[in-house]
């Protein structure tokens, strides 16, 4: 079989990304990148702050210890202090070493000329503590210089020893130790001259008292000599010794506070983000470059796959569509078919192009336009087909023709079938025609049965001539019935619509069919299953409908059945459900029960379903049934019904 794809030409194919997909991915790429350096930057700060705290603590609690070691030892004052406060200073990084009172007024500091000015600068004091506790806080000057400041309460006077002290690890000596310290340095010299002082312990070598090295310097000089360092009453320092005049002691604490300068930390800083930055792009660069091209790449296969599927269904469809399809070249030489159109024309080898069709293809040449026929052919096997064919011409490329496309449908058996309507058309006015014979059956009916009845009662006295009045008689009426039916099905009533009261009318049926039911033995079970009572619908017809129904029904059952009838009234809908125990109806019979004149009873007429699915189709409504053998049917009823009020 030739190629579908010799049918039209080639198309150029594009393989791309949505715009919105690249925007959507680099953005959540960006936003991770700004989360993670975001991160990184907070991390690397937490490192500096801990760095520069752990390096003024470090500052603070050196000093602390040389100021103990020249107090215990040489009997350091003011002055001392200064001098090595501001040799500390000198230290890199150190912006200033002040220590001030709690209302801020500096007692010392490495800048001579701040001592006895209020640092207006001064921290919150309230949670300093016993001094034990470290602070730190950023000061940003009015030029932008940033100082890390780390203070505490300036205890020189107290000693703790931290890991690696051997047998003294984790003792503390409080500055009463200190100062009990110092006071026995005081009065060893009066010790030694005492005996009595002396206890059991000879005196040692009077040892020399060493000597401190020399902090002296320009600002050492100036700090020393300055009058808040002179004064003996205003000796700030006096305040850690037991000796301290009373105006020191009323001080309160102090605060020792370490100015760093962060340049460094800052420009630390910048190159940190640099860093990051730089490595951010690469990463941010690499990591798009790969997402995208991992799009691109199962763009790429999609579209392959896609197109390989829509080629595989694009010949699957035409292989195996309910038509025929042939297109065929220039010179009316087929080029392509499906297996539909071989099974049409009955063709097994090499298919030939009709002559109809090639004269359908000389008329496209002429008019360029597409065209539609039904057409009748013979095929290679005798058959006459017919055929509704639509022709069209299939474009190149360019502005030409590249061939002829047909599309048909085997119309025989739609011929056939409108054959079959017209004979059923005849075969209704043969039925009217009976029906109107039937009509005029009626009236020599009536005289018969007036005979009838007039002899069963002249002759009622002969028992075998009332019997054979009695059989006239229900024969009769059997027959009479059955002409009944057949007017009914022939010329249905109009269908008069009013309201009614669907718990009355179903009640009003049963009532009708309540003798039979009772010779029966049969119970009834009803329920309404609707606020809404009254409907608008043609009650006549539902009533007939519901006892030819019942009648079916008890027909169905033995003694001792059950009739269950269901009522509801829903979205404009009635809904009926008649169910009975019966016999059921047979598999094979379940399509032909609505068949006029099918019945599987001996005396039915086989006209009951059928007048009831014909007045249910009048009334715009619908039938279903379900039945199991042995066990039951239910017949479901669904008519369409108006609202109160909108008919009377």
């Amino acid at each position: 079989m030739p190629d579908l794809k010799k049918i039209s030409g080639p198309k150029k194919r594009t393989i791309g990304i949505s715009p919105f997909i690249i925007s959507g991915v680099l953005l959540v790429l960006m936003s991770i990148f700004v989360f993670m350096a975001m991160d990184n930057i907070k991390e690397h700060d937490a490192r500096v702050v801990d760095k520069l705290t752990a390096k003024g603590t470090f500052l603070i609690r050196a000093f602390e210890a040389g100021t103990r070691t020249g107090m215990m030892t040489m009997k350091w004052r003011a002055p001392r202090v200064q001098s090595l406060l501001s040799e500390t200073a000198f230290l890199p990084e150190v912006s200033y070493l002040m220590i001030t009172t709690l209302g801020g007024k500096i007692l010392a500091h490495s800048d001579p000329e701040k001592i006895g000015t209020v640092y207006a600068g001064m921290p919150k004091t309230d949670a300093l503590g016993d001094g034990t506790a470290v602070f730190h806080r950023k000061i940003i000057a009015e030029s932008g210089a940033k100082t890390f400041e780390v203070f505490k309460v300036f205890t020189p006077a107290r000693r703790v020893h931290g890991p690696g002290s051997g047998i003294r690890k984790g003792r503390k000596m409080g500055a009463g130790n200190v100062q009990g310290s110092f006071r026995a340095m005081e009065e060893a010299p009066e010790r030694a001259k005492d005996p009595e002082l002396s206890g059991s312990e000879s005196p040692g070598p009077e040892l020399p008292a060493p000597e401190l090295p020399d902090l002296k310097s320009s600002a050492g000089d100036q700090a020393a000599n300055h009058p808040s360092h002179n004064s003996p009453g205003t000796d700030w320092f006096s305040a850690h010794f037991s000796r301290c005049p009373d105006d020191c002691l009323e001080q309160g604490p102090q605060i020792i506070i370490a100015g760093l300068d962060m340049e460094g930390a800052e420009f630390g800083k910048k190159e940190y983000i640099n860093h990051i930055v730089v490595n951010g792009i690469v990463l941010f660069l690499i990591a798009g470059s790969g997402i995208v091209g991992l799009f691109m790449l199962q763009g790429y296969r999609s579209t392959r796959s896609s197109l390989s599927r829509v080629r595989a269904f694009s010949n699957n469809l035409v292989e195996t569509m309910p038509a025929g399809l042939i297109a065929v070249d220039h010179d009316f030489g087929i080029t392509s078919c499906n297996r539909e159109a071989m099974a049409i024309l009955g063709e097994q080898g090499k298919l030939v192009l009709p002559p109809v069709l090639v004269e359908m293809a000389g008329t496209i040449r002429e008019n360029d336009q597409k065209i539609s026929r039904e057409v009748a052919l013979s095929s290679l096997s005798g058959r006459t087909l017919v055929l509704d064919v639509v022709a069209s011409p299939i474009p190149d490329d360019g502005q030409g023709r590249s061939g002829f496309l047909f599309l048909f449908r085997d119309l025989t058996e739609l011929a056939a079938l409108k054959h079959e309507v017209e004979r059923s058309r005849r075969l209704a006015a043969v039925g009217k025609l009976a029906a109107g014979v039937a009509h005029e059956i009626r009236n020599p009916l009536s005289s018969i049965k007036g005979f009838a009845t007039y002899f069963r009662e002249r002759y009622k006295d002969v028992s075998e001539d009332k019997t054979t009045a009695d059989i006239m008689i229900h024969e009769v009426e059997r027959l009479n019935r059955a002409v009944t039916q057949l007017l009914e099905f022939a010329t249905p009533l109009p269908v008069v619509a009013r309201q009614v009261d669907v718990k009355a009318l179903v009640d009003h049926s049963l009532k009708l069919v309540e003798k039979d039911l009772a010779d029966r033995s049969i119970k009834i079970e009803k329920s309404f299953r609707t606020d809404q009572t009254v409907v608008v619908t043609d009650p006549d017809r539902l009533n007939q409908i519901l006892l030819n129904l019942y009648l079916n029904a008890i027909q169905a059952m033995d003694k001792g059945g059950t009739l269950e009838v269901k009522a509801i009234v829903e979205g404009g809908c009635l809904l009926v459900e008649v169910k009975d125990t019966g016999s059921g109806i047979a598999r094979g019979d379940m399509e032909k029960i609505f068949d006029p004149y099918y019945t599987t009873r001996a005396r039915g007429t086989g006209l009951g379903l059928a007048m009831v699915h014909r007045n249910l189709e009048a009334m715009g409504g619908d039938i279903r049934v379900e039945s199991q053998e042995g066990k039951g049917t239910t017949f479901f009823i669904n008519i369409a019904c108006g609202n109160p009020g909108e008919n009377d």
